[in-house]
């Protein structure tokens, strides 16, 4: 079942099994168990062309904020409906010491050319494989309403 988010222009599946919560921080975004999917959009006084572009700035703000990132991987997906979602893939710690929490993300970006949607999906770095595939197929539901 296909849900619009906070952001009008958007369209994704969220799976069954993530409820709908919200922060501080987030108007909106879903979770299960230890796994998060958060969507966001930056509207930037500026044109968007490359998801690849902005996945890269995107990672090196990521490396300023943890220094112990551990890149894994970027990948290209095609949704459902015919977009193209840029991916990044990495580990980083939040926190120090005892209160270290190793975690797993894994950061999707797609463009309209006027916004940068943003699908940052992350969760305990020991349950990252079992949620991966959530992760994946969410980011290729998405589809921008026209």
């Amino acid at each position: 079942m296909y849900q619009t988010l906070p952001l009008p222009d958007l369209i994704v599946s969220i799976p069954d099994n993530y409820q709908k919560t919200s922060s501080k921080a987030y108007k909106e975004y879903y979770i299960c168990e230890d796994a998060s999917i958060i969507i966001t959009e930056d509207t930037r006084e500026k044109r968007y062309t490359s998801a690849y572009d902005y996945s890269v700035s995107a990672l090196k703000e990521y490396q300023k904020l943890f220094p112990d990132l551990e890149y894994i991987s970027s990948e290209t997906l095609s949704t459902n409906e015919n977009y193209i979602v840029q991916t990044t893939e990495f580990n980083y710690t939040l926190g120090e010491g005892e209160e270290a929490t190793n975690l797993s993300c894994i950061a999707g970006y797609m463009t309209d050319g006027n916004s940068m949607y943003i699908i940052t999906c992350k969760c305990h770095a020991d349950t990252y494989e079992k949620h991966k595939n959530e992760f994946i197929q969410t980011m290729q539901s998405c589809a921008i309403a026209k």
